[in-house]
């Protein structure tokens, strides 16, 4: 028979694929303020994506005068939307690992 061995952990480790380098070296803990930067530059990015594809869509509208283009147009901004939000959400949670 083998006698177990206890191990003292003194702080807990950091789960397996986690980059360390947004960690504060002196408690182990998030640096939440990079974190929230971080993130807030990329909404900003979003936002602006948003904001030029909704500029975008009365420039195109104006060289397309066909009846169609602002169904066409309504149609590809939604669908721009729902891929931008999609990106933002990802790429926000990427930041927080």
């Amino acid at each position: 028979m083998t006698a177990e061995r206890r191990v003292t952990v003194s702080r807990r480790p950091v789960a397996l694929g986690r980059s360390r380098d947004w960690f504060d070296p002196d408690d182990g803990g998030p640096d939440v303020p990079a974190i929230v930067g971080r993130q807030l530059r990329q909404a900003l990015l979003t936002v602006g994506a948003v904001a030029a594809l909704l500029a975008g869509v009365p420039v195109i509208a104006v060289w397309v005068p066909a009846p169609w283009a602002w169904f066409a147009l309504s149609l590809a901004v939604q669908g721009g939307w729902v891929v931008l939000a999609v990106l933002q959400l990802r790429r926000a949670e990427r930041l927080e690992r």
